[in-house]
């Protein structure tokens, strides 16, 4: 039997369970919604783990956009100038506010988010996606390492580079720290991160804080038209 079923589309019903489910994880309160003003433009994926009585255990959302113009009203053009990549002639969608029940132990479960995130990017012939990928708790100096961690190449080229937009923002090139047991640090990375980076993702050269989810985020985008064309 499958274990996990998934729901995706702009139902408000969808909408309203992820930001119901997103509260509680991101906020850890049983009290309100985490919602924004992007929320009724996405589609909201939603996985219900049917072993544990068709329980919700992880969300996402996606916004698929017409030209790499449009991202200059997403998302992370609230806190990163994306204006270099707008000249980009790709397909592009933004994948966001990825969050997974603290309590579920199975280690596929992300697989199997990533597979069907993978289905959808092929199904609508995308060939860009981005977002931001976020480190959980502003402060933790663990991060920095990780963050210090990721190869040269792995960071955006200056022919597409992602301008500082935000006031608050930690310059990752600026900020080393000493050595590294490189490999450790690179487990620290967050799993969607990971995701991206198995895809040939780059990076912001910059990592931006945000106190209101208590979080360290990077702008993080994969280019599949380049990779095809390599």
């Amino acid at each position: 039997m499958i274990r996990y079923r998934i729901e995706f589309g702009q139902s408000e019903a969808n909408r309203l369970k992820a930001q119901k489910f997103r509260q509680k994880v991101f906020r850890v309160s049983e009290d309100g919604m985490d919602e924004d003003k992007y929320d009724s433009i996405s589609e909201h994926c939603l996985i219900f783990d049917k072993k544990n009585n068709d329980k919700l255990v992880l969300v996402f959302r996606s916004r698929t956009f017409s030209s790499m113009e449009d991202i200059l009203y997403s998302y992370p053009a609230q806190y990163y100038d994306l204006t270099k990549l707008s000249a980009l002639r790709v397909r592009p969608m933004e994948i966001g506010r990825l969050c997974v029940n603290p309590h579920t132990s199975d280690p596929f479960l992300l697989l199997v988010a990533f597979k069907y995130l993978r289905s959808i990017v092929s199904s609508r012939q995308v060939d860009f996606i981005f977002g931001c990928t976020s480190f959980a708790g502003a402060d933790n100096p663990q991060h920095l390492a990780a963050l210090n961690s990721l190869e040269k190449n792995q960071i955006a080229s200056s022919s597409f580079q992602i301008k500082k937009k935000s006031s608050e923002v930690l310059d990752i090139k600026k900020k080393l720290i000493g050595t590294q047991d490189s490999k450790k640090a690179n487990n620290l990375l967050p799993p969607l991160l990971r995701f991206y980076l198995s895809l040939g993702g780059r990076v912001s050269d910059h990592a931006v804080i945000d106190k209101d989810l208590d979080t360290l985020h990077v702008f993080t985008y994969v280019n599949l038209k380049e990779k095809k064309n390599h």
